[in-house]
């Protein structure tokens, strides 16, 4: 059976490549806006893009979306650098919570799954001099809450509670156990 990861991401598709390397890439743009808890927001923009790929694909579909949030309010991915500065801003010396949603699709058998992982996330205070530092090394961009946990701004995290990959933008061990609900063992 066909697995296809529903993501442009190469950080999702580095971190499936631990699971299988048996796996296609079809990227499926869908708006990933929405209203609701942030929990709802990311589950309904992972079946979108599920979906969207079922629409012209067959096998089992993985789509994901993964958000940042602090207080209640949704980070997304920074359209510029002061937006990104604001973000960390926002982040020094805080807990925040990273969320995942997950949708496995069997197109085949009709069988869907869905779960959003949280991590919660605690950054270090961040001085005026590491936030531009960090800002120009251009790492933000395209990174929701405006940092890479995998990269540079790992001097940032003072702490994690739960699981590293979902950060970074897919929870290996729950996909793995969506997956096998929908007939796949890895």
């Amino acid at each position: 059976m066909n697995l296809i990861l529903a993501s442009n991401s190469p950080r999702r598709r580095d971190l499936l490549a631990r699971l299988t390397s048996n796996f296609v890439v079809r990227p499926s743009r869908i708006d990933e806006g929405g209203t609701g808890a942030p929990e709802e927001r990311a589950v309904k923009a992972a079946e979108a893009k599920a979906r969207a790929a079922g629409r012209t694909e067959r096998g089992v579909i993985i789509g994901a979306d993964t958000i940042v949030v602090v207080d209640g309010e949704v980070l997304g991915k920074p359209e510029t650098r002061d937006r990104a500065e604001w973000m960390l801003r926002r982040l020094s010396g805080r807990c925040h919570s990273v969320l995942t949603g997950l949708c496995v699709l069997n197109t085949e058998t009709g069988a869907e799954r869905t779960h959003c992982e949280e991590t919660r996330v605690t950054f270090r205070p961040l001085d005026d001099e590491e936030i531009e530092a960090y800002l120009d090394t251009g790492e933000y961009r395209d990174k929701a809450g405006a940092y890479a946990i995998q990269g540079a701004a790992a001097k940032f995290i003072s702490g994690i509670d739960g699981d590293y990959a979902n950060v970074i933008g897919l929870p290996l061990c729950r996909l793995a156990l969506l997956l096998r609900e929908v007939g796949v063992r890895l």
